[in-house]
């Protein structure tokens, strides 16, 4: 298992009456390292950390591994090497960045149609599935395709439904509230 510690962190001591010096030591929890970096070591370990994991410390008790990486910290109990940690942890993150970047998508949609469109998905045809939606929404750039809008955005059918359109992505577009009016139920 890998778990995130954002518990976990570095603390200094200084020591030394006429020659102060910096010694570091990282901590998760109740547990630390018996070992004390100076600030040169400390800084390498803050470089190294920018393009590969870091292994910091291991637990007796636990069996738990400590890393670092990118800034944050992270415990496993499986005796991952470090380039198994990097790709587990690039994993995740990738992960996170597409589930916020639908996220954005989904919110986004939901502020600009306007409750017009979405009165005529339940008005007793099949409402435009949500997958085309988010397709057509990134294809078209968040912006009526006619004016280039970014307000009262609407999913317009480019074939009419009842001319034989479909609900599909090639069939949507997405138009200002203006020039769907404006274009009505032609197919220009």
């Amino acid at each position: 298992m890998l778990k995130r510690d954002p518990s976990a962190k570095f603390l200094y001591r200084d020591v030394g009456l006429f020659n102060k010096k910096r010694l570091f030591r990282f901590y998760a929890g109740k547990l630390h390292t018996q070992t004390e970096w100076d600030e040169a070591q400390y800084r390498s370990i803050l470089e190294q950390q920018k393009y590969a994991p870091v292994g910091l410390m291991k637990s007796n008790s636990s069996n738990k591994r400590w890393w670092m990486f990118r800034n944050n910290f992270y415990w496993e109990d499986e005796g991952y090497s470090a380039t198994e940690i990097m790709a587990l942890i690039l994993e995740k993150l990738e992960q996170k960045k597409k589930r916020v970047e639908k996220a954005v998508i989904l919110l986004s949609q939901r502020k600009a149609v306007s409750p017009q469109s979405k009165a005529v998905s339940t008005n007793g045809r099949q409402p435009i599935p949500d997958d085309v939606k988010m397709y057509v929404w990134q294809r078209d750039g968040g912006r009526c395709v006619k004016c280039r809008s970014q307000e009262k955005l609407e999913y317009d059918h480019i074939i009419p439904i009842a001319l034989g359109g479909s609900n599909t992505a090639r069939n949507i577009q997405l138009l200002c509230e203006k020039c769907n009016r404006l274009k009505g139920a032609n197919l220009v």
